[in-house]
């Protein structure tokens, strides 16, 4: 069994200088760090866009275009205390004055882990695909229609769609989110989305390019709103090249 239940996704715009260096230091070297402390909170990840992956962008709906940081925390049981105990962190760091950098926000909230798949050719299980090093995610974010009948896309979604994008070049895993009522909080982002994580080995704008028309066909007459469909490049090095004997 999964030990995450839920992730929750932070997505942020560029700072108004267009240089979020400073604040990436900050992030990645204190506010992350500190949310380790919390008893469920499994993993902290962080993503951004660079001037290929935005030109390998299959879908970017209105203010979806400005998306340019992904961060996603993977976290599991106790849920409801960890969600809790994460915001009030926030609030608690922000009294210490740790807290003094942000983004543009334009969506938070936690979304429900939906199911979890991993390529055959990355001989690993479906549920550690974010613990394997990887070099970028490509990520899609869809709004489901309002009345329309869900249950046979994401009938689709279990049998064809994701098992087709991990059988891309490039993808070693994806793994897929959807809101839900029960872990609702008054700050997060209003709306229903589900969104989707690939997970990529290879260069994220590269994969991106061949993951375009994989997308636009599957989601082509689907019952929801293709919001974002996008490559972002990981912070963390991924280069074995560095430790080899020429080093």
């Amino acid at each position: 069994m999964n030990r995450v239940k839920a992730g929750f996704f932070s997505l942020s715009h560029h700072g108004a200088t267009g240089d979020d260096r400073d604040y990436l230091d900050w992030h990645q070297l204190d506010h992350m760090p500190e949310q380790y402390q919390l008893p469920g909170l499994v993993l902290g990840q962080r993503w951004a866009s660079t001037r290929a992956c935005r030109a390998a962008r299959a879908a970017e709906a209105g203010d979806w275009s400005l998306v340019e940081h992904v961060v996603l925390y993977l976290m599991g049981n106790p849920l409801d205390d960890t969600i809790d105990e994460f915001l009030r962190l926030g609030r608690h760091l922000a009294e210490l004055g740790r807290f003094s950098q942000s983004l543009p926000s334009h969506y938070r909230g936690a979304l429900r882990l939906l199911e979890a798949h991993a390529s055959p050719r990355a001989l690993i299980s479906s549920e550690v695909v974010p613990f394997r090093p990887h070099r970028g995610v490509y990520f899609i974010v869809e709004e489901p229609t309002e009345g329309a009948d869900q249950d046979p896309f994401l009938q689709r979604m279990h049998v064809e769609i994701l098992p087709e994008l991990v059988a891309e070049d490039g993808v070693a895993g994806a793994w897929s989110y959807g809101t839900t009522p029960s872990i609702r909080r008054p700050m997060f982002t209003e709306g229903r989305y589900r969104m989707t994580l690939c997970y990529l080995d290879e260069d994220p704008a590269a994969v991106g390019e061949r993951l375009a028309p994989v997308v636009e066909r599957a989601w082509t007459g689907a019952p929801a709103r293709l919001a974002l469909a996008a490559p972002y490049e990981s912070l963390m090095l991924w280069d074995w090249n560095r430790f080899g004997p020429a080093s």
